[in-house]
């Protein structure tokens, strides 16, 4: 069954870009694991922990637009992204070797770098590649699969675990291998996608005189996937850093029970972002982003306000964690149905680094400074009016699922 399924192009191309994205957030969320090893023994400060995180994502932020607009612009996706792979495996073992804060901030900057067109190239690849029915399906698997198994699942057992018995500096030695692997497999299996061949967006309007930024700026959505990516990156960021302080210090749980909470909302973000992309397929992306952003209004509030059992809580927490689901939707799937298929690399790595900018690096000082002053339940409130956000932008999308749209000429109603 599996030999059948991997010898179909498509579905072969969808597992292997789904190991690429998992490799990249082994090492994209692996460093949190082994921040508690790195801290003392290079004696870092809190503000210098938070630099570190703030210099990695603007360098994801800027490369995410950049290279993917360099990739689309000489026509090789395929080749970048396998130099890229490459590049990425060697300079993942620098920090083994940093003594530093400065080399270890200098060695962010450049994963940073590095890893930003992979999101982009991956899922431009699969929007040319995959079949028109399946496509959002397919989106979902790579954006939302590989991600939270190897990043929220296996880096946090593996890396620490060699970090406990070997030091922090051999967590890093673990993720060449796997990114080599990844490299190897897309320059021997993935296609160049073929621009004229592709069915993906109808909008093939004459190029815009100044490039392609100036032409994905024409486009409504654009906007808007851009503000989503904002409100979902804080929204995610604010759960992850604040969640667990306000379980410990504000509710008194154990530590065992926070990490089982936490734990389970990884396994509700790998499922809900399969689910929810594929029945985009079918209903459409503007009703599944309106009912994942309710959802994720709900998500603080169960937090600060429900009174239960540990079970009951957890399930409350995994359905209203929705919003989780839904980044392939809006990154991927939704503009590469909007703008003419020779830019789709380009919107897609604009709409991360605005995101990135806005919600992985603006969000999280903000909620940082809320709580300082008025406490951690500021921050809970906030993270609800990021989600609360996400569903009024919604609302204002323009449709483009195909099943919803069915003529090349409605999508450029979207401009």
């Amino acid at each position: 069954m599996w030999h059948a399924w991997l010898r179909r192009s498509d579905t072969r191309v969808v597992a292997i870009l789904c190991l690429v994205v998992g490799v990249m957030s082994l090492d994209q969320v692996g460093i949190n694991f082994l921040m508690p090893f790195i801290k003392p023994d290079l004696h870092l400060k809190n503000t210098q922990v938070g630099l570190l995180v703030s210099a990695y994502w603007v360098a994801f932020a800027i490369s995410s637009y950049g290279s993917s607009f360099l990739a689309e612009a000489v026509g090789k996706r395929k080749a970048f992204l396998t130099a890229t792979l490459v590049l990425f495996s060697l300079c993942s073992v620098v920090p083994s070797f940093v003594t530093s804060f400065g080399a270890l901030l200098a060695a962010r900057l450049a994963m940073g770098l590095l890893e930003g067109p992979m999101m982009p190239l991956a899922q431009s690849i699969i929007a040319l590649e995959s079949p028109i029915e399946r496509r959002g399906t397919y989106m979902g698997i790579v954006g939302n699969l590989g991600g939270p198994i190897l990043g929220l699942f296996v880096a946090p057992l593996l890396l620490v675990k060699l970090a406990s018995l070997y030091g922090w500096r051999s967590g890093f030695l673990a993720i060449p291998a796997p990114g080599l692997l990844c490299a190897l497999l897309v320059a021997r299996f993935v296609p160049e996608p073929a621009l004229q061949n592709s069915a993906v967006s109808g909008a093939q309007a004459t190029a815009a005189p100044g490039g392609r930024l100036i032409e994905v700026l024409r486009f409504r959505n654009v906007y808007l996937c851009g503000l989503l990516c904002c409100c979902y990156l804080a929204f995610i960021n604010l759960g992850f850093a604040f969640l667990p302080l306000f379980y410990i210090n504000v509710k008194q749980f154990s530590p065992q029970e926070m990490s089982f909470l936490m734990g389970l909302l990884g396994i509700a973000a790998a499922l809900s972002g399969v689910l929810l992309p594929a029945i985009s397929d079918r209903i459409g992306r503007k009703p599944v982003m309106v009912l994942a952003g309710a959802l994720g209004s709900a998500f603080p509030l169960v937090a600060l306000y429900f009174v239960g059992p540990m079970a009951a809580l957890a399930l409350l927490l995994c359905v209203t964690w929705a919003l989780s689901g839904t980044p392939s939707i809006f990154t991927a799937t939704i503009p590469s149905e909007t703008v003419p298929v020779r830019s789709i690399s380009t919107a897609m790595g604009l709409i991360i680094g605005a995101g990135t900018i806005g919600g992985g690096f603006a969000g999280p000082a903000i909620a940082g400074w809320s709580a300082d002053h008025w406490g951690l339940r500021a921050a809970l409130v906030l993270q609800a009016g990021f989600a609360a956000a996400a569903v009024f932008i919604s609302m204002a999308l323009r449709e483009t699922a195909p099943r919803k749209i069915k003529s090349p000429a409605a999508r450029l109603a979207s401009v």
